[in-house]
């Protein structure tokens, strides 16, 4: 089959027991509509680009092209969890791990296992999100995945304030993202390092950390971890004592909110900042983590 652009996830062949080909008009349906979709949140049209996700789970259904279904899913996931729609992020992925039709490819399945690990560390279940990481890197082997399940594991060993074992898996988590040239992956990462450092009292080492996360998401022009960076970077600040710099950071952050039209976050963080620094819940979704 001919690879289709789906949200910059390149398509495997069809295996052996897969059915033919879609013919070539659903295939450019098919390609349009994720087209559509990863362009929508891209520009984070969120709702438009569920409508284009769905619509090409619809055709991959008609067609039975269980390589394309298995991509929809997850896709659907990753955009109704930004939305705030959990249960119908779960249930995205429930049709490909939980009611197969067809016999998906092994890096769909990681990709939706990984997907599933994701929404259980959101929903406050790091030991059931562990538990999913491992069955996708079971099934990943040396895949391009390994990156994010080792992100996976360093935010579930933070969760579960390891921080030691956090810092050492996202410090891992970030070489292995180097290894691979994965940039999102190694922003993250740092991310995650520069957290567990602060929880550990190392703030001029979380500071360092946070800073490359940030320039690495300045370079990916990705808001919503700009975000995330800021908020870190206002928190580490506000552990060294320089409320100066503090404010400056949260102001840079609610600014970037309110241009992602997000007042939820924006009330966070404006709580926060006028709360001496102690922090409130974080503006970061946990969908922004991989």
């Amino acid at each position: 089959m001919r690879a289709l652009p789906f949200a910059g996830i390149v398509l495997l062949g069809a295996c052996a027991s897969a059915p033919p080909p879609p013919a070539p008009a659903a295939q450019q349906r098919l390609a349009e509509a994720y087209a559509r979709g990863a362009a929508a949140t891209q520009s984070a049209n969120l709702a438009s680009a569920a409508r284009d996700y769905e619509e090409a789970r619809r055709i991959a259904r008609s067609v039975e092209d269980a390589d394309a279904l298995a991509a929809a899913a997850v896709n659907l996931s990753i955009v109704y969890q930004r939305l705030g729609r959990e249960a119908d992020a779960h249930e995205a992925l429930a049709e490909v791990l939980d009611r197969p039709r067809y016999a998906y490819p092994e890096r769909r399945l990681a990709q939706a296992e990984l997907r599933r690990s994701v929404l259980l560390l959101a929903g406050g279940n790091p030991l059931e999100a562990a538990a999913w990481a491992q069955r996708a890197d079971a099934r990943c082997g040396a895949c391009e995945l390994l990156p994010a399940i080792g992100n996976v594991r360093a935010q579930v060993a933070l969760d579960t304030k390891d921080f030691a074992r956090a810092a050492e898996l996202a410090r891992a988590a970030s070489d292995s993202a180097r290894a691979k040239d994965n940039r999102a992956e190694a922003g993250n990462a740092l991310r995650t390092l520069g957290r567990a450092r602060l929880a550990l009292g190392d703030a001029p080492a979380a500071g360092a950390a946070l800073e490359q996360a940030l320039q690495i998401d300045h370079a990916l022009a990705d808001p919503r971890k700009i975000l995330a960076d800021l908020t870190e970077l206002a928190r580490v600040e506000s552990a060294r004592g320089d409320d100066a710099k503090r404010r400056a950071y949260f102001d840079r952050a609610i600014a970037v909110g309110r241009a992602l039209d997000d007042p939820r976050a924006v009330a966070q963080l404006e709580a926060e900042m006028s709360n001496s620094g102690r922090p409130a819940p974080r503006a970061e979704p946990a969908s922004e983590r991989k």
